[in-house]
């Protein structure tokens, strides 16, 4: 399919849209497929390595909380997250100071994704501020990998020191997944990257509940 090809493209070359298009039923379904395709072999070796066992934010909602997780993934982790992972991609100013101000809302006891994220959103605002901001592949990427490492707070029992070596393999999914947004957010705009990871997130989790039920 066409946009196949385009994120495939995206991956290599990072481009924004000039116009925004809505996206077709098509194409949001392509990449849906896709990034589960990429997802759930993915998640199947994690679990065949014994990551799994490690103690698991979100599967401990699952079982003990499911509806408000259900709510949480579908509606407040995508308005939360997209605006402060993937708002300054279009490297303006404003859209900087946006996602600097939100990301206030995502501090925890893991702080260090966190502090990440905002030495890298205020090196970007001093370069954008100079009109001299960095490409846009490095920024694309530097997000992805910023998106992926937030989502370590999960695993509680992880001990990152002597456990550092297992970061990739558990950020993994996580930065694809947060690739496959940022096509959509700079090709379609914020409103459909939000959609996209709401549905993403309610097929994961509508799946989960539907082979495993509610206790």
């Amino acid at each position: 399919m066409d946009v196949i090809f385009h994120f495939v493209k995206f991956l290599r070359f990072p481009s924004q849209a000039e116009d925004f298009q809505p996206m077709t039923f098509g194409s949001f379904m392509g990449l849906l497929l896709v990034t589960l395709l990429v997802i759930v072999p993915y998640s199947a070796m994690i679990y065949e390595l014994g990551l799994d066992e490690l103690d698991n934010v979100v599967m401990s909602m699952l079982k003990e909380n499911p509806y408000l997780l259900v709510f949480v993934g579908i509606f407040i982790a995508p308005l939360l997250e997209e605006p402060v992972y993937r708002l300054h991609l279009d490297r303006t100013k404003k859209s900087v100071l946006w996602s600097i101000a939100l990301s206030v809302l995502i501090i925890s006891e893991f702080w260090y994704p966190v502090v990440a994220l905002w030495i890298y959103l205020i090196w970007l605002l001093v370069s954008v501020s100079k009109n001299n901001p960095p490409s846009l592949k490095i920024v694309v990427y530097i997000s992805a990998i910023l998106f992926g490492l937030i989502h370590l707070g999960n695993f509680t029992s992880l001990d990152y020191t002597a456990q550092f070596y297992l970061i990739p393999l558990l950020v993994g999914a996580q930065v694809f997944v947060g690739l496959v947004i940022s096509f959509i957010r700079l090709t379609h705009g914020m409103k459909w990257a939000m959609i996209f990871h709401g549905v993403y997130n309610g097929v994961l989790i509508g799946a989960y509940l539907l082979i495993f039920g509610v206790e």
